[in-house]
């Protein structure tokens, strides 16, 4: 019989032999093959994982959702674990292991050993494993747990009470979603060291000190020391201090007269290494940098900084909340600046430290924000503090980030309840003692909700654009105004009246091409809302009979996209007409599964409007504005010019030179001094409108130009009629009980209608209601134009239907009108098929509701939303008993005889009522 002592001497020996001692510091990585299992029933536990035979192989860093089709709304409980190897440990060593982010909460266990657990999905945490592990192979185990929409509530945990972001708008993240590493350092250590460096050139920071040993058992020579690398790699600074027992923070300082400082357009990023005498070292990025506010502007380094940026959800086409590799964050974060973008806002989102790497080594800007919660109680309150607390821990040398807010929208309070207000206002208060040097933002406002106290005033609109320019303009104009509704109303704000003002959300959509290989997530809509549904939409687009509109489903696609542009374009324009406002987010980057508004798509392809939208995006920028857009030919055209001036160039004296496109003639405007940054109205462009034979559009373009330099451009669409009257047009006759139409005759009759006289069999009926004496002409054989806005019902399933109010209005998903340009009754005035500002003056108040889609044919004009959803008309022509009805909801009534656009298709609807071919599409009607 074998001697047991004997045989453990040996193998320790052994072990030993293979795994030789560690000499200083090395980390051994853990990301890659991991097994999984789902636990729906909590079943499992750590003795039996070794044993358990059905589990799958994934791959770490990664969520389960990322992994598995099958767990993609999997909540509850998961378990992972793999083998390492590791070498033997002496007793001036360490083996801590560390996890970037667990979702949501993680129990550990070494060799069957519980080694500890950590709560939050977002932040890292590490684990002094040393007594657990043995020379040789080593299992690690992490059991998750992560609530979710059902069920909501897993061991206690409460998904309304946890930091959790917008995973529920799009699907969840649960498990080890960022990288996993087993530290192997030296017992006395370096701790988690900030650096504070200003644009003036003086930077300072601590090096903390863990497991000091006491005067009796410190080495000699006990030692730490610390050294700057610039961004070039060289070294300019050097320093140490000897190590004192019971001294475990060791406080570093200096100044650089010729600090390079960092900026979007100079990202310097320096370098800082520390180290012990007992081998253990550290190394940390940060920038000279300064952001501040002042005066209702915000500075960067000294310098007026106006904030052009994106929102940023920071989702991934595969692996969802993991970025792929730096490398792709720094790609998209460059194709962001290739826009024009100089911030991204990381919404509600703690985002892996690459993503701040990337941010750093390309110059962008980042605003991020703590991941919200549904419902404000003790639990979300210590949460989301413990939460602000761990980004500031982790992420305070990273001079990318500028801006912290503590709420969106409101969520996960009610600002209605002043005990939730007093939690905000003590909450921004305590964010500023963490985070000197960075703003706050308290709530980023919108809607019926409002700021307590912040450091900038920010807030969110969202237009359907052109349908609600107007709507756009005067919401911009109240917000350079400084109104009062920013604030709490409670007699309980800390407004100061100097807070930057910024227009944080506002966005419109634009369709990707659709890929041949479907995501995963197309066949997904948000909580049962399915417009916004993609699946289907090549099927959408056949049933609708777009392809008599589009060749095909990418050039719809391409469309919307330069649609998206049109209204992005105004709105930008708008913003940068007010001084007062001093920066902008659109909703948002990329798209993001069914959501669509991005300037790239989900793949991270630019949008087909990149270059163009790049030039909006620029520090000084010339800006043509018009209140009208439709002129007759000698009408004068009257274009406002104003100019956003954020660069350090002196621009006094220099041309800005306006042309119409077809005109060989260029003219100027000269730009007087004015200091930057200010936004300065220039003298207006004024000229007689030309005359040509035909409607036609063309482009006002606009350049700020310094000798042989273009330093900004823009332009304007304007359109052109010539005046034309009808010839010989049908007698007309008006049925209006809603008195909708009373100005109407009047105008018609002075471009040369008639009454009826009688001899005429049936003349055109122009109706504002479809009534029994509308009916009765239609029943008889008449021509009717029906001109109405009203909730009505036409016939069954057949309906008129208000905007306002619903998901017809598109401001948030996005609605698209439409017309056949290339036919009667448009062919008048079709300039595209997806029109622009040409049609403001008669945007559909209402939607004709009900026709089938294989009668779309008879659908002259319509509106479909977001992925080819919720297709209805405002233009139908139908057969009414022996009667011809056309139906429209466009507001041609409300702008005749005084806008063209409006003026002339009223005259073609006139005349196609009389001339049209027989339509196929048949009213109901009941009894019949």
């Amino acid at each position: 019989m074998q001697n047991p002592t004997r045989l453990a001497l040996v193998t320790i020996l052994l072990a030993t032999a293979i795994f030789p001692p560690l000499a200083h510091s090395t980390t051994i990585s853990l990301d890659g093959d991991w097994h999984f299992v789902a636990d729906p029933t909590a079943s499992l536990d750590e003795q039996k994982l070794a044993a358990f035979q059905d589990s799958r192989p994934t791959r770490v860093p990664s969520s389960w959702q990322s992994q598995f089709a099958d767990l993609r709304d999997y909540a509850g409980v998961g378990w992972y674990w793999r083998t390492v190897n590791v070498p033997a440990l002496d007793a001036v060593h360490v083996a801590l292991l560390r996890f970037g982010a667990v979702d949501y909460l993680a129990e550990v266990y070494v060799n069957g050993r519980k080694a500890g657990r950590h709560e939050g999905g977002y932040l890292p945490f590490e684990l002094d494993v040393t007594s657990l592990l043995r020379p040789g192979e080593n299992q690690i185990a992490v059991r998750v747990v992560d609530p979710g929409a059902k069920p909501n509530v897993v061991e206690g945990i409460n998904y309304a009470e946890i930091p959790h972001g917008k995973q529920n708008w799009y699907v969840q993240t649960s498990g080890l979603w960022q990288s996993v590493e087993l530290d192997l350092r030296p017992r006395m250590r370096i701790g988690v060291v900030h650096v504070t460096a200003g644009a003036d050139g003086r930077f300072k920071f601590v090096v903390p000190v863990i497991d000091l040993p006491p005067a009796a058992q410190m080495p000699k020579p006990a030692y730490v020391g610390a050294e700057i690398l610039n961004p070039v790699g060289r070294s300019i600074w050097k320093e140490s201090r000897d190590l004192t027992a019971g001294q475990d923070r060791y406080e570093f300082s200096g100044h650089f007269d010729d600090a390079q400082l960092w900026s979007p357009s100079t990202p310097a990023v320096y370098t800082l290494r520390a180290w012990l005498s007992s081998g253990d070292s550290l190394s940390t990025h940060f920038g000279f940098r300064t952001f501040e506010t002042r005066g209702g502007k915000f500075y960067l380094n000294g310098q007026p900084i106006y904030l052009r940026g994106a929102l940023d959800q920071d989702f991934y086409p595969d692996t969802i909340y993991t970025p792929p590799s730096v490398d792709f964050v720094k790609d998209e974060m460059q194709r962001a600046k290739a826009l024009g973008l100089n911030l991204l806002r990381c919404h509600i989102k703690v985002p892996d430290p690459r993503y701040l790497e990337a941010a750093d080594e390309t110059g962008m800007l980042v605003w991020y924000e703590i991941p919200n919660w549904d419902k404000l109680t003790a639990d979300s309150e210590r949460r989301a503090l413990e939460t602000l607390r761990g980004m500031v821990e982790r992420d305070w040398n990273h001079p990318s980030i500028i801006m912290v807010s503590i709420i969106n929208e409101s969520w996960g309070a009610d600002l209605t309840k002043p005990a939730d207000r007093a939690w905000l206002k003590s909450t921004y208060e305590e964010a500023k003692k963490l985070v000197p040097g960075w703003l706050v933002d308290d709530n980023s406002a919108c809607c019926d909700n409002f700021h307590v106290e912040t450091d900038l005033a920010d807030f969110h609109t969202y237009n359907a654009i052109p349908d609600y320019a107007s709507n756009f303009d005067r919401f911009v104009g109240d917000l350079a105004k400084r109104p009062g509704w920013l604030f709490s109303s409670y007699s309980d704000a800390g407004a100061k009246g100097s807070e930057p003002l910024m227009l944080s959300e506002f966005g419109n959509w634009g369709l990707p091409r659709v890929p041949a290989a479907k995501p995963w997530w197309f066949a997904r809509d948000m909580g049962g809302r399915k417009i916004t549904l993609p699946e289907g939409i090549e099927q959408r687009f056949k049933d609708y009979q777009f392809s008599g509109l589009f060749p095909t489903l990418d050039a719809l696609s391409d469309a919307t996209e330069w649609h998206e542009f049109t209204s992005l374009k105004y709105e930008i324009e708008s913003l940068r007409s007010h001084a007062p406002i001093q920066g902008y987010v659109i909703t948002e980057f990329t798209d993001l599964n069914w959501e669509s508004n991005g300037l790239l798509d989900m793949w991270r392809h630019p949008k087909v409007f990149a270059d163009r939208l790049a030039k909006l995006q620029q520090n000084d920028l010339i800006i043509p504005r018009a209140e009208k857009r439709n002129y007759l030919a000698t009408e004068k055209v009257h274009v406002d010019v104003y100019l956003s001036h954020y660069s350090s160039q002196d621009l006094a004296g220099l041309s800005v030179y306006w042309q119409l496109e077809g005109d060989p003639v260029v003219r100027s405007l000269v730009v007087p001094r004015f200091p930057a940054p200010d936004v300065l109205e220039l003298d207006p462009i004024e000229f007689p409108a030309p005359e040509f034979p035909a409607p036609v559009k063309r482009a006002l373009s606009v350049k700020l130009v310094a000798g042989d330099k273009t330093l900004a451009e823009d332009s304007l669409d304007l359109y052109f009629y010539p005046p034309k009257t009808p010839e010989l047009p049908p007698p007309v006759t008006f049925e209006d009980p809603t008195g909708r139409l009373r100005r109407l005759p009047g105008e018609m009759n002075r471009r040369g209608y008639l009454a009826p006289t009688g001899a005429e069999a049936f003349p055109v009926l122009i109706a504002s209601a479809l009534d029994d004496k509308v009916k009765a002409r239609l029943e008889a054989g008449g021509r009717v134009l029906l001109l109405t806005s009203d909730k009505a019902t036409l016939a069954p399933g057949i309906e008129i239907v208000p905007r306002a109010g619903s998901d017809y209005d598109g401001n948030w998903i996005s609605n698209f009108l439409w017309v056949r340009k290339d036919q009667p009754p448009f062919k008048a005035v079709g300039f595209d098929t997806l029109p622009g500002f040409e049609t403001q003056s008669i945007t559909p108040p209402a939607v004709i509701k009900g026709i089938p889609p294989q009668n779309f044919g008879d659908v002259l004009s319509g509106i479909f939303y977001g992925w080819i959803h919720n297709n209805v008309g405002t233009l139908v022509q139908a057969r009414y008993g022996k009667g011809r009805l056309l139906i429209c909801t466009l507001g041609v009534g409300t702008g005749y005889g005084s806008d063209p656009y409006a003026t002339r298709l009223l005259d073609a609807l006139v005349e196609y009522a009389v001339t049209g071919p027989e339509p196929q599409f048949e009213i109901p009607r009941e009894g019949k």
